[in-house]
């Protein structure tokens, strides 16, 4: 299944983003977009096909904002605020299977979807995802 975060949805050098994450940490995602266009987040030892790690659903909207034009973006998230930080709140959870739903609360982009590699990077779909590009 294409997707995750993306960020937003959104990426990368992190399994379980809850075994570190704590109230005041921060955890930075790779992400990188292919001369066809379609970006991915940068996990190197997920274990499923390459097509899961594909941003799309608004994710890839917001990737593109992040990166001003560049074709690789490091993208800082949080589940508490930080400074600078955009915001995507969950909306709606699929099925398993079905990924999540988030609204930028602070931004123009209506809706972002991430798959279940959410749960691969992160350990669980957030209720609140912060985050701001840093690379």
């Amino acid at each position: 299944m294409a997707g995750i975060i993306t960020l937003i949805a959104a990426g990368a050098l992190l399994v379980v983003w809850s075994s570190v994450s704590t109230s005041d940490s921060t955890t930075e995602f790779s992400f990188h977009k292919e001369p066809h266009g379609t970006w991915y987040i940068d996990l190197p030892d997920y274990p499923g096909p390459k097509g899961d790690l594909a941003m799309v659903a608004g994710a890839d909207d917001m990737l593109d904002y992040l990166a001003k034009g560049k074709t690789r973006v490091e993208v800082e998230m949080s589940e508490q605020p930080f400074a600078g930080a955009l915001e995507l709140v969950r909306v709606k959870l699929g099925e398993p299977g079905g990924g999540a739903f988030y609204k930028p609360t602070n931004h123009q982009i209506e809706s972002v979807w991430l798959c279940d590699v959410t749960l691969y990077a992160l350990g669980k779909f957030p209720e609140k995802i912060y985050f701001k590009a840093v690379g």
